[in-house]
């Protein structure tokens, strides 16, 4: 096969590429879409030169490629902070609502009383400082059991030990 050829079949490839889903890097489009190439020899040509060029993007860190653990890993991570940091990273957003994480379980690392209130350090490295006006029942200790869960409008509130929960919001 001519290189025209192969150059003409790589275009077209390109242009199947726009069409599949927009959410997928441009890099990725490309290998996927050397599928549609008919002639085996331009389709191996089309993956070779691809590959090439998505291997290239990775090590450049222009792409990031993960397995669903290092994502739920992530979003747990990420879980609490607002939600440009999350976008910055893919996550959020009404496409997103079914797989958001809605909340989380840990364990209390540290506690601290403030004149605003609670400041909560979680074994998960988070740390967490009241927002509202309400109180803990009993006051938490290192080692019980916490629950976080996403609210209303961006907020977070805190269950420390199964009690009543309060606002908090993400500090680190």
């Amino acid at each position: 096969m001519s290189a025209a050829a192969v150059l003409l079949l790589i275009s077209q490839t390109a242009l199947a590429a726009e069409k599949s889903d927009a959410k997928q890097p441009e890099t990725f489009r490309q290998v996927v879409a050397c599928r549609t190439i008919p002639d085996a020899m331009a389709r191996l040509t089309c993956y070779d030169q691809q590959v090439a060029a998505l291997e290239q993007a990775a090590s450049r860190r222009e792409i990031v490629i993960a397995d669903k653990q290092a994502v739920e890993t992530a979003q747990r991570g990420l879980f609490g902070f607002a939600t440009p940091v999350a976008k910055l990273m893919g996550f959020g957003g009404n496409d997103d609502a079914a797989t958001e994480l809605k909340e989380i379980s840990t364990k209390v690392g540290g506690v601290r009383k403030t004149g605003a209130g609670w400041l909560l350090d979680f074994e998960d490295g988070s740390t967490w400082e009241q927002n509202d006006t309400r109180d803990f029942v009993l006051s938490p200790k290192v080692g019980n059991e916490a629950l976080i869960s996403r609210g209303a409008l961006g907020t977070f509130t805190v269950s420390v030990k199964g009690q009543r929960p309060i606002k908090m919001r993400r500090v680190k």
